[in-house]
């Protein structure tokens, strides 16, 4: 839910700049009713495939209403949430003072597009108490992405035959060619295999594939994704993994993954193109050279899976389902004890997919059953070094044992076909007989200390006398006299002081929203600096992006996460910034969201930290002063 309200915090407000002419409708049979409904799409530009957000603005009416998207079928609507977007304002003729309120309500829903083409998205009915509704349709133009064989995605099995529960890693590697490096926007992959929940359980790799290269990170839907960057050739490669777990035997088709991503492409036109508005003008360029962006697309083969199923004969009463390679190993300390003295059991156990391992079950061995007592509790597991780590305390019942037995693991054997049971080495171990002390033995070796207490109290204690009637005080209850008791006080008098100091707290400490916002946008441009000041010279790259958009957001009371470099440059233009520092802060921004893909063959970022901390000063400056 909190992914789809920032959806519609980020797109709202194009709608309600849009204004009502020509896309609101009325009742389908009713007449006089303060109820209006419309239908409109953001994206002026829509891709093959690509999903785009579909709008449904209820005037007159602030909560979600039901919605006939029978209509929309062919185009895979996906309800995405709503929000309230009521307002109330005041007007005050001399001493009156009156209250509008304007009742709105905004239902966003995931379209995505099947042909390229002009295409109309048909009116659709809501229902509103009672009645029916209807919007006029939507008239948008869908484009087929570009492809190109510099940018290209390749998808590879680590295994083309396994068994059912067989973990297999699937490595997915985009190759961008050098000349394309510095003109990347945006990514977005669309992997079928992640939805296949018939045929795959799918996992997280623990890490990314190969040992060379640079570890970066991007999102997946919603997730972070550990990445390795690294070059084959004239390419820079971008490779991550995911481990799928076959629920089933027979021949699986793997869909071939497709990304989508934004390329620069030069444009000399006066015109804004939309894509600029949103991705920004091109990387490293004069103020009179600009790109446009367009979408190209690249789709990995299929591959196929070729998934053997388990067999019945052989298998261990203890298998719980781990098909691979696995070991396991312990280790004991100390190994030189008395009876009854905990020893700590460590039992590491490696694989490929450590996720599915559980805790060994020691009372299930039994001759460590029966020399050893086991600990119910147990430490929780760690995964360290490509093991899983078990900790348990073990004690032993006598001084005859001798070692810790193997600590046996079941699996099916993917190398030999067949089920296999790993075992630890048994561990050598001390036992001594723990020393039995009878009581007069105690009271032998302490006898003098023991005398010494004794005088002692005697001595102390002992040696007061008192009169038993001056002890006897009246313990009758007395409401009135228990009143003012301190147990009593505390008691009925505390939660009140508490209430009191609480209430006196939050009077103190109440800000009006009006003073906290103008301290904030006072402020942004000497928080901005201190942040980009700390950060390092040499690497930084995505932080120093977070702090320019988070001082305009600030400045200007934006939502930072959503700003481009376009709304940065109209933002920061309308407030009175010098051209030439707005082009300087807004290349700044660009070059930030552009270096990861340089691969460190490219220019990247077009200033360091410390420069663009000086220009964000120099250009609050000049705000300021133009507002004088």
């Amino acid at each position: 839910m909190k992914g789809t309200m920032n959806i519609v915090n980020r797109h709202v407000r194009f709608i309600l700049l849009l204004g009502w002419a020509g896309l609101l409708g009325g009742p389908a049979a009713a007449t006089n009713v303060p109820i209006r409904v419309g239908a409109v799409v953001q994206d002026e530009t829509i891709y093959v495939g690509e999903p785009f957000q579909y709008y449904l603005v209820i005037e007159g009416r602030n909560e979600e209403v039901k919605v006939d998207t029978g209509p929309l079928a062919a185009w895979s609507p996906r309800y995405l949430g709503g929000q309230d977007r009521s307002r109330r304002t005041y007007t005050i003729f001399g001493s009156q003072k009156r209250e509008h309120i304007e009742r709105k309500y905004v239902m966003i829903y995931q379209l995505t597009a099947q042909q390229a083409g002009r295409a109309v998205l048909p009116a659709v009915s809501l229902e509103i108490e009672g009645k029916t509704y209807r919007t006029k349709p939507v008239t948008i133009n869908v484009l087929a992405p570009l492809t190109d064989e510099r940018l290209r995605l390749e998808m590879a099995l680590a295994e083309t035959s396994c068994y059912v529960g067989q973990p297999i890693e699937m490595t997915l590697t985009w190759f961008i060619h050098g000349s394309l490096a510095q003109r990347i926007g945006n990514m977005d992959f669309t992997i079928p295999v992640l939805d296949d929940e018939e045929n795959f359980v799918v996992e997280d790799a623990t890490e990314p594939p190969g040992g060379m290269g640079k570890a970066v990170q991007f999102t997946l839907r919603g997730d972070r994704v550990m990445a390795r960057q690294g070059r084959s050739g004239e390419y820079i490669t971008i490779s991550f993994s995911k481990i799928l777990i076959p629920r089933r035997a027979g021949r699986i088709a793997v869909a071939g993954p497709t990304l989508r991503c934004m390329v620069a492409v030069e444009d000399r036109r006066q015109g804004r193109d939309p894509f600029r508005d949103f991705f920004g003008d091109d990387f490293f360029s004069s103020p009179f050279r600009r790109r446009e962006y367009r979408r190209y697309v690249s789709t990995a083969r299929e591959a196929v899976l070729e998934v053997k199923p388990l067999p019945s004969e052989g298998q261990p009463t203890d298998f719980y389902g781990l098909v691979g390679r696995y070991t396991v190993t312990a280790s004991a300390t100390p190994t030189k004890v008395n009876v009854g003295d905990p020893i700590t059991l460590t039992i590491a156990i490696g694989g490929a997919l450590l996720k599915q391992v559980k805790a060994p079950e020691l009372e299930a061995v039994e001759e460590l059953e029966a020399h050893f007592k086991i600990a119910s509790e147990q430490a929780v597991p760690k995964v360290s070094g490509g093991q899983k780590i078990f900790t348990q305390t073990i004690r032993a019942k006598d001084h005859e044992v001798r070692v810790i037995p193997a600590i046996p693991l079941s699996y099916f054997d993917v190398d030999k076909g067949r089920y296999a049971t790993a075992r630890s080495t048994p561990i050598p171990l001390e036992v001594a007989v723990t020393e039995n002390v009878g009581a007069e033995q105690a009271v032998g070796r302490e006898a003098t200390n023991l005398s010494r207490e004794i005088e002692a109290v005697r001595e102390g204690i002992a040696a007061n006398e008192y009169d038993q009637t001056k002890l006897l005080s009246n313990a009758a209850f007395a409401p009135g006299a228990a009143l003012w008791q301190p147990g009593y006080l505390l008691l009925w008098a505390g939660p009140l002081a508490v209430f009191a100091l609480t209430a006196a707290l939050r009077l103190l400490t109440s800000e009006n929203p009006q003073r906290a916002q103008a301290r904030r946008q006072g402020t942004a441009a000497r928080r901005a600096a201190r942040q980009l000041k700390r950060l390092d010279q040499a690497a930084a790259t995505d932080e120093m992006a977070a702090a320019l958009r988070q001082y305009v957001g600030d400045r200007f009371d934006r939502s930072a996460a959503s700003l481009t470099s376009r709304d940065c440059r109209e933002i920061l233009g309308a407030a009175g910034g010098e051209a030439e520092l707005v082009d300087r802060f807004c290349e700044a921004l660009e070059g930030c969201e552009q270096s990861r893909f340089a691969g460190g063959g490219g220019p990247g970022r077009t200033i360091g930290p410390d420069e663009a901390a000086a220009l964000v000063r120099a250009l609050d400056g000049a705000i300021k002063k133009a507002k004088k």
